[in-house]
């Protein structure tokens, strides 16, 4: 397969992540789940298709959101989500290779719309470090929503299955 030349250097993404995780909010009682993320190449297109899952600890299904991941020159990084709870992120950060070898993806700058149903979220934060070897990633996720302060929602560590 041709990859577009933004999506290259992010080959090592493409392909499915397993893990798990824990969440919390100060309006719900803590949890754990597994979550499922995939990523996928489209020939010569500038994007990676993304798909996340999560369930809980009886394997029920919890949440799920697809988008698109979208590195532009310079390191600079859009990521484009739906979830059916109501609402759409759009997210810009940066990559930044680290000394270690690591690679940090933060998306600080979010814009959320909610559907007139949804909860609402205010704002959100992705972020992602990729280990030296690539065959990791830990993650945390922050959200302000339903009027409390922006704080830690979710964190995780996958690891790459195929």
């Amino acid at each position: 397969m041709t990859l577009h030349e933004l999506i290259a250097p992010y080959e090592f993404m493409i392909g499915t992540w397993e893990g798990h995780g824990r969440g919390r909010y100060d309006t719900i009682e803590d949890f754990q789940y597994t979550e499922t993320v995939t990523f996928t190449a489209v020939p010569g297109k500038p994007f990676l298709v993304y798909e996340q899952q999560t369930a809980n600890p009886d394997h029920g299904p919890m949440h799920t959101e697809v988008g698109y991941f979208r590195p532009q020159a310079s390191g600079h990084i859009e990521f484009v989500l739906a979830q059916p709870t109501g609402q759409t992120e759009l997210l810009e950060g940066t990559a930044t290779d680290n000394d270690d070898g690591s690679l940090t993806i933060v998306l600080g700058y979010s814009e959320v719309r909610n559907t007139t149903t949804a909860k609402w979220v205010e704002n959100t934060m992705r972020h992602y470090v990729f280990n030296p070897a690539r065959t990791a990633f830990y993650h945390e996720f922050d959200m302000a929503a339903v009027g409390e302060e922006m704080q830690q929602h979710l964190s995780a560590e996958l690891h790459k299955v195929s």
